[in-house]
Parts: C-alpha cells; structure tokens; sequence
C-alpha cells in the first residue's frame, strides 16, 4: 500500500502535516508519489521548513508577494512533477512559510489537484505540545495527519524526547519524567488538533516502526489511539518516513 492509499486521498485535497519529528521528510516523499501520476502538486509551509535539497523533481520560489507567487504557480503547473514555495530563504537553511490566506487561494486555481502544508514545528523531536497559535492550519485543510515518533513511547517527559516538556507538564497535570504512554500520547494529540477545521479527517501517521521494537510499540499505540474519545479517528499508519515502501501497516477501528 503506497501513502495515497494509505490516508485515503481523493482528486484534490489541502493535506496539513503536524505534530512530531518526521513531517519533511513524510511531505515530500508524499509529493514525490502524487507527482508521477497527477501534475499540480504544491508543498509548502505555514512555519518553516529546511530548504530541500535541488532536485529535477521539484521548483521552488520564494516571494513575500503573493501575486508574484500566484503568476508564478499559474506558469509552472505541469513543467515539473510538483511545486515548492515559501516567502523567502533564511539564513539558517529554512525557508519561512506562506499565510494559510495564501493556500486558500492557490487552492482555486485551474490545475491545482493537492495542496500539501507543513503546518507545525518540533525541532526534530518525536512528540510535541503546542502552543495556543500552534499549529497554523489552512482553514480549508481537507486532511490532518499528526506525525509522532514510536521512539517516544516509554521514554520519561522530558527535553530530549517532547518539545516544549514544561507545556506539555502543564497541559497534563502531569510531572516531569512521567512515562510517555499512548494516553499521554493522545491527549497531546487532543490538544494538538483543538482547532482542527470542521470537515477534516485525522489520520495519524506513527513513524519509525522499523527501529527495534518499533512495530509491536506501534501497534500498541495506535490501538490506543483509536480507542481514545478524545480523538474520534478511524484509521492510523504505521510506517517509515526515511524508507520504501513507507507504509508498513494500517490500523482501523472495528466497524459497529
């Protein structure tokens, strides 16, 4: 089963990735897919993301001009597999992101078939809390896909496993070094997906089931996910962001 497939992806959606460590690289594998078969594919951010490295399968501009970024999509849809765009580069690598008002409109223009958004940072860790502006979500985003790392199950809440620990403390009621359980897990997701936008499937994908342990951990967790009130979702992947084929398996609530 290719990522299409996995989250269930029809002829045109606005897919907005957030949560944990593993959403780059989970985009653009999932641009790299679509393009072979569709033309109109655009990634991008409303935060910040490393600039990819050039590559024949993409073009990227950068423009804090929306009309000049609108011009530009409108004359490169279907040159090259996919689009990448953002506001300008930075000096530390990234490029900053565009206003979700600006994925809004790209999304009415002729051509365009999937609109894909890393909408959330976690500097590299493998589970997150956010902060009240946090994530910046498309308004029309037809997808969510929360990204968390297996690697975060069992470890203790601290630095080096969740962004922003004393957040997710607090959010909790928790203290520090609790256990990382699939509830702590999904009530992080919960407060994650707050905002969610009227409308939107979340379908989690739990990332690095090929580390040791990895897939009988992530069964686990997605089976607590899908059994959470707090979250009401259907499916969960299993896969590797890094690796081919990146989905391993999927997990779904029994119907009836």
């Amino acid at each position: 089963m290719n990522l299409k497939q996995a989250f269930s992806l029809q002829d045109r959606e606005i897919i907005s990735l957030v949560g944990g460590g593993g959403k780059t690289t989970l985009l653009f594998a999932l641009a790299d897919e679509l393009s072979m078969e569709r033309k109109g594919v655009i990634v991008t951010t409303t935060t910040k993301i490393w600039e990819p490295a050039p590559s024949p399968t993409f073009s990227l501009f950068c423009s804090s001009q929306f009309a000049l970024v609108k011009q530009w999509v409108i004359e490169k849809l279907g040159s090259v597999p996919y689009l990448v765009i953002a506001r300008e580069k930075l000096s530390n690598g990234k490029l900053r992101g565009i206003p979700p008002a600006w994925v809004e409109e790209l999304d009415t223009l002729p051509g365009v078939s999937f609109l894909m958004i890393e909408a959330d940072g976690a500097a590299g860790h493998s589970l997150k809390a956010p902060r009240e502006d946090e994530p910046v979500l498309p308004a029309h985003s037809s997808l969510l896909v929360p990204v968390v790392g297996i690697d975060a199950l069992g470890c203790p809440l601290d630095d080096e496993h969740v962004f922003r620990t004393e957040l997710a403390i607090r959010l909790l009621g928790l203290t520090p070094g609790t256990e990382v359980t699939g509830e702590v897990v999904a009530r992080l997701l919960a407060h994650l997906l707050r905002d969610k936008p009227p409308g939107a499937r979340v379908i989690p994908f739990l990332n690095k089931a090929d580390l040791p342990g990895g897939l009988e951990k992530g069964r686990a967790l997605g089976q607590c996910l899908l059994s959470s009130q707090l979250l009401g979702i259907q499916r969960v992947v299993l896969g590797y962001a890094q690796r081919s084929p990146r989905v391993r398996e999927i997990l779904e609530k029994p119907r009836g």
